[in-house]
């Protein structure tokens, strides 16, 4: 409980090379609800239904999350940015399981620069070492070959193809056919940290 409770009043900040994750707050809303919007990006991702609805509904929904803590949201921003690029979030924290999911989106301008791995390492790390996780999974659409190789350059080893579709009973981009892969992460060992955590 102590751990929950320190992450409702100051939630964390991961800092990495080139990038700050934080909370997400209300002035993000409109760039957030443009970036969950777009077509190329929805296809790929799932939302609460009616979430994607309105910006006031998208930022309810992850003021909610940050007091439940079932999802753990990251706002992503470039250090010399000017407002959030993406989201990379640990979604269904089982505490007592000592497990989450791994989730991830990028605007379609921030694409191909590495960005989505380097948020996903700092997230992981995060997960590790103050949720003290033992393992993280993750799931992509069998159509989204960028996301299956953040996942595999950040360590995760593919564990089927399910025959399940890549949505949550939601607002979905997603068409006909879109199955996902499956991967996870056990925590190592020993973790060498290369991001800092401001807590």
């Amino acid at each position: 409980m102590e751990l929950r409770n320190r992450l409702r009043e100051r939630f964390p900040v991961l800092v990495s090379e080139r990038l700050r994750l934080r909370r997400i707050e209300k002035e993000d809303t409109e760039t957030l609800f443009a970036c969950v919007n777009d077509p190329s990006v929805r296809r790929h991702t799932s939302f609460q239904k009616g979430t994607l609805l309105f910006p006031d509904r998208l930022f309810r929904y992850f003021d909610d999350t940050y007091q439940s803590l079932r999802d753990l949201h990251f706002g992503i921003e470039i250090k010399e940015g000017t407002g959030l690029i993406g989201i990379c979030s640990l979604q269904f924290w089982d505490r007592e399981a000592g497990r989450a999911r791994l989730g991830y989106l990028l605007a379609p301008s921030c694409w191909n620069r590495g960005f989505a791995t380097e948020a996903a390492r700092s997230v992981v790390e995060f997960g590790f070492d103050i949720l003290q996780l033992s393992r993280i999974e993750a799931r992509c659409s069998i159509h989204n070959p960028a996301s299956e190789k953040v996942l595999r350059k950040c360590g995760f080893t593919p564990v089927k193809l399910a025959g399940e579709r890549l949505q949550s009973g939601s607002d979905y981009g997603g068409g006909p056919g879109n199955e996902i892969h499956s991967f996870y992460l056990s925590k190592p060992a020993s973790i060498c940290y290369t991001n800092e955590i401001y807590l």
